[in-house]
């Protein structure tokens, strides 16, 4: 790519520290893009002063630019959805008339700020792309549906907007194309859109994307063709969960996975451990898991690596949300078996009971775990073909290549 390319990234929040999976994915694309060539202008809606300094280090040959977010209650009280509303345009539409085009395409990484990079595309007539990580109507409509008294009405009132919101960015003129992370995504919005859409896999970070040298999976000898890959080097039988702990279908899953699952494999497996690994915990959540034998909680930990890397399987027991699981596939790239519910393994192409294996129920769930902690043969050939698929498909350089091909006429 040429060092000569310039692009316009407007980011949905702050994403240092790149500590949760919209921050780590949007981080990994900032960085993909900067090791690609790109000269980028990042403007970055935050409530807070940034140290501009530590993010443009953080992002080499990038300019940050912080736009104002506005949290108070006239935010609520708009036909907006509260998203667009509290990321408002009149700051940066000042700005961009009062500066001459200095970009060659402006890139929206969220639906939440697409209304900003319509703005951009509109006054200098740029190229648009919009990063769909999620189908966020959808994404309020469980909130709704799992929420009482006012908190639910207004989950369900910006579900509403959202949807008005998502009708109208389907069929924009101001939008070149919407790169959506989920394949399941992309099926749905495809139906839906008159403009361009296309799958655009989540971006990893690069240590994340590189096997150990002279290894397989998780660090263990490759095996010679025909052979079965050696049982990773992991210290008793973990079970590891990670994700954010204040996100109510996490908190769902985890509710799930411990009331219908974790006995089971207890029963079968007494000296199993589970590990949560996450930020933010919930208010009572401690005391709740510490109800249970054998679960651990490790909370607002540096990096999840470590935890990964000794842990016999991941589970992945999502039971609603939409977009792509990053802890799931963070979990394959390091070579750790995952078993997911349907919901949670939807996004990339891969195949069930080769590169992880899915169930529905929470007997199946318990059996397909226990199945990995019995046979350390199978719970490295499913590790070692996850991290393969993932090693082969999330390559840095393709996937900014598509993005490149999508933004450039024809």
């Amino acid at each position: 790519m040429s060092d000569s390319t310039r692009w316009i990234v407007v980011v949905e929040e702050p994403f240092l520290p790149a500590d949760a999976g919209g921050r780590v994915e949007t981080f990994s694309f900032l960085t993909a893009a900067s090791a690609a060539g790109v000269r980028m202008q990042v403007l970055v809606p935050s409530r807070e002063n940034l140290d501009i300094a530590v993010y443009e280090e953080a992002v080499p040959g990038s300019a940050v630019i912080r736009l104002p977010r506005d949290d108070s209650p006239r935010a609520h009280l708009t036909a907006r959805p509260f998203m667009h509303a509290s990321r408002p345009v009149g700051p940066l539409r000042r700005a961009l008339e009062s500066t001459p085009p200095r970009a060659d395409a402006v890139i929206s990484y969220s639906c939440r700020t697409s209304h900003l990079g319509e703005e951009v595309a509109r006054i200098w007539k740029l190229p648009h792309l919009v990063r769909a990580h999620n189908v966020d109507s959808e994404f309020f409509r469980v909130l709704a549906r799992n929420s009482s008294g006012p908190r639910a009405v207004a989950y369900e009132l910006e579900y509403h907007k959202l949807r008005l919101a998502e009708l109208s960015m389907h069929h924009s003129p101001l939008i070149t194309c919407i790169a959506d992370i989920s394949l399941e995504d992309h099926n749905w919005r495809r139906t839906r859109a008159s403009i361009p859409t296309f799958h655009l896999p989540p971006f990893l970070p690069v240590g994340a994307l590189t096997a150990p040298t002279g290894t397989g999976s998780a660090g263990t000898e490759p095996a010679p063709p025909g052979r079965k890959p050696a049982p990773r080097d992991s210290a008793g039988k973990k079970l590891i969960f990670v994700g954010s702990l204040d996100t109510p279908t996490n908190i769902e899953a985890l509710r799930w996975f411990l009331g219908g699952c974790w006995p089971t494999i207890r029963v079968r497996h007494p000296d199993a451990t589970f590990q949560v690994v996450g930020r933010r915990p919930e208010e009572g959540l401690a005391a709740w898991l510490g109800g249970f034998e054998g679960v651990e909680l490790h909370t607002d930990v540096p990096s999840v690596a470590g935890y990964l890397a000794t842990a016999t399987l991941s589970v992945n027991p999502m039971r609603s949300g939409s977009g792509v699981n990053i802890k799931a596939i963070e979990a394959m790239a390091a070579g750790t078996p995952v078993v997911s519910t349907p919901t949670g393994s939807r996004g990339l192409g891969w195949t069930p009971g080769t590169h992880l294996l899915v169930a529905e129920d929470a007997g199946a769930f318990a059996d397909a775990a226990c199945s990995l902690l019995e046979q350390p043969w199978k719970a490295a050939e499913i590790g070692t073909a996850g991290q393969a698929y993932v090693l082969q498909e999330l390559d840095h350089t393709a996937l900014i290549g598509r993005i490149q091909e999508h933004l450039t006429p024809a």
